[in-house]
């Protein structure tokens, strides 16, 4: 069953959070904001327990007090993700240590910002709307469709397809293949043009494709793009 996808900013004095905020509105989520703890909790209140991520500030005061936010906001620990400048190392550690697991810390780029939140919903449920973790990237690739090859932008990635940008052609329901570089390997991945979408020009098309079988030399790349990224923004428990 798919969770609801609403998210929670709560923002600290600064308004840090308020161009995230922005930032996330129509993309397949309803966004609440507050700049308040009590405005928080109501909001989460009237979510009625639907919230799947509360993103809060780090300057809120009692951002190490884990029990006491996923509480106040009705989610398990591993729904809050701290945002902004990175706290003393003893607070990553308290966040750790109450089963925080994702973090944006210190102005993450775009990229991160969708992987985290794909990361939270995965945490909660494996079998969220992709089916995989997606990996954001900015990888070159090939794609070939019979003898044709156009070279593209592979803007993220997991083990059931890609989504790509750039490129001259490729039709829906197309069948080719994804040429890529990663971890040091070149690797082709049979795939199918799932969903096309026509820009003005060739940078601006962007096509999903869904893969039809990764060989374990190909899943060995994907699996190493995947842990790269992880470590960038996950939170490790405590030793």
């Amino acid at each position: 069953m798919e969770i609801d996808r609403r998210i929670l900013l709560v923002d600290g004095p600064d308004g840090r959070l308020q161009k995230l905020a922005l930032d996330l509105i129509g993309r397949d989520f309803d966004v609440h904001y507050a700049n308040d703890l009590d405005e928080a909790r109501l909001l989460a209140r009237d979510a009625r327990g639907s919230l799947c991520a509360v993103l809060f500030s780090t300057a809120l005061p009692m951002m190490q007090k884990v029990p006491d936010l996923a509480a106040r906001f009705g989610v398990a620990a591993g729904a809050l993700v701290p945002v902004g400048p990175r706290p003393a190392d003893r607070v990553v550690a308290a966040l750790a240590f109450h089963g925080v697991r994702w973090h944006l810390f210190d102005d993450p780029p775009d990229e991160a910002i969708r992987f985290v939140i794909s990361g939270v919903l995965f945490d909660q449920d494996p079998f969220e709307i992709r089916y995989h973790l997606r990996v954001p990237t900015s990888i070159p690739g090939l794609l070939v469709i019979g003898e044709a090859k156009d070279d593209v932008t592979i803007r993220d990635v997991s083990l059931g397809g890609a989504c790509l940008v750039g490129g001259a052609f490729g039709s829906e329901r197309e069948v080719g293949a994804l040429r890529f570089a990663g971890d040091g390997q070149e690797v082709e991945i049979p795939c199918r043009i799932a969903w096309a979408v026509e820009g003005t020009t060739h940078a601006g098309n962007i096509r999903g494709v869904s893969f039809l079988e990764v060989d374990p030399e190909a899943g060995r790349v994907l699996d190493a793009l995947r842990d790269a990224v992880i470590a960038r923004n996950r939170i490790s428990k405590p030793g």
